[in-house]
């Protein structure tokens, strides 16, 4: 484990506050997030376990008390879950249907059920399947955006469940390149099945988090580097927010995206970017490529009016996923040099970084916000927070 902070503040230029190679932070922050919080260099992080699975873990979640953890393994192929404190609660295989690299999981109707996209031999309309975690059987399958049409404008890609697990947001992989696209967000409530909203978000999703406590929900794009803030329940925009800059020298995506329990700040996180072919090679196009996926991957909006507040320079994308504590305390994030990072800029300069013993896709918090998983090679780590 490593902890790391911050220089001295060594300029005060034009309103704008830097804290050398750590992060920079554009005006005071009076985020309602920060209240009753503490930096998150003094957050207590303590390995507690690990647990194996069949392969590289892909994608990992609590259930929504806090007394189940599950994971996909091997590209999808294997659905496992533990108690909290980490014994076998059932393993089970998903036959087909395709590698899962999302990093989405999630549990429905407690820890009773798990929600992930379905096998082979379903379907093409079908979004995901729902499993029942004691018998490791499907109970139900549900349709995505576009009944009918082909396979990738309907099955899960991206998704999440909101606190009490009431309601589910799914992303699919459709967007502006498939003529044939409509929709490729969808809301179910989780009791009755029923579609609340489905809308058309431009011009693909490439991550997505349900926030303000199942409130809000925040989609990144695929290319553009935009967000669109959208009311869960009734699909209405509630804002647009462009995190990353158009440039002449290439588009980002948005691979991680994480929004507060209040739902006054949003987090971004580059996974990826398009070069574009007129700069291809120059020392200019190099030198905003070489940002985009270090000193300017991560940044913090205020989600009512999209002002920067904070952007993290001592990650190296691509950035794979975020969560915010359920308590407001801090962001957590996963980068691509088997780091997790713990960050809280409207507290202080100080960051948290954990050593990981490998690469990782995919981070979960449980919902008292007092352990921390982590998708590994070998399984899943679970650490300790206090």
């Amino acid at each position: 484990m490593q902890e790391k902070a911050s220089s001295k503040l060594t300029a005060k230029l034009m309103g704008l506050v830097v804290a050398a190679g750590v992060w920079i932070i554009t005006t005071s922050i009076p985020s309602a997030s920060a209240k009753g919080g503490a930096a998150a260099a003094s957050v207590n992080v303590r390995e507690e376990f690990d647990l194996a699975t069949p392969g590289t873990a892909v994608a990992v979640a609590w259930s929504a008390d806090g007394s189940a953890l599950a994971a996909a393994s091997d590209f999808g192929g294997v659905l496992t879950v533990w108690d909290r404190n980490g014994h076998l609660i059932n393993q089970f295989k998903r036959i087909g249907g395709g590698p899962t690299l999302g990093g989405s999981i999630a549990f429905v109707a407690g820890s009773s059920q798990l929600v992930f996209p379905p096998p082979e031999n379903t379907d093409s309309s079908m979004a995901f399947a729902v499993w029942d975690v004691k018998t490791g059987e499907i109970i139900r399958t549900e349709s995505g955006p576009q009944l009918g049409d082909e396979r990738v404008l309907n099955r899960a890609q991206h998704f999440m469940a909101s606190p009490d697990e009431g309601l589910l947001a799914v992303a699919t992989t459709g967007g502006r390149g498939n003529p044939q696209f409509k929709k490729n967000l969808i809301v179910y409530d989780t009791h009755s099945w029923q579609v609340l909203q489905t809308t058309k978000v431009l011009p693909g999703i490439s991550s997505l988090c349900v926030f303000a406590n199942g409130r809000l929900l925040g989609v990144g794009s695929i290319l553009g580097g935009r967000i669109s803030v959208i009311d869960m329940s009734t699909g209405a925009a509630v804002s647009e927010l462009q995190a990353y800059e158009e440039s002449k020298y290439g588009s980002v995506s948005l691979g991680a995206i994480a929004g507060s329990p209040a739902g006054d700040l949003i987090m971004a996180g580059v996974s990826s970017g398009l070069l574009h072919g007129d700069f291809r090679g120059t020392p200019e196009q190099r030198a905003w490529d070489e940002a985009m996926s270090s000193t300017d991957a991560v940044r913090i909006f205020r989600t009512k009016d999209g002002m920067r507040l904070a952007t993290f320079s001592a990650a190296k994308g691509p950035i794979r996923q975020a969560m915010w504590d359920p308590k407001g305390h801090f962001v957590a994030f996963v980068d691509n040099q088997r780091g997790l990072f713990l960050w809280a800029p409207w507290i202080g300069p100080d960051y948290k970084k954990i050593d990981l013993p490998s690469k990782t896709l995919s981070l979960a918090i449980s919902p008292h916000g007092d352990h921390i998983a982590v998708t590994t090679d070998r399984g899943v780590r679970v650490y300790s927070l206090h």
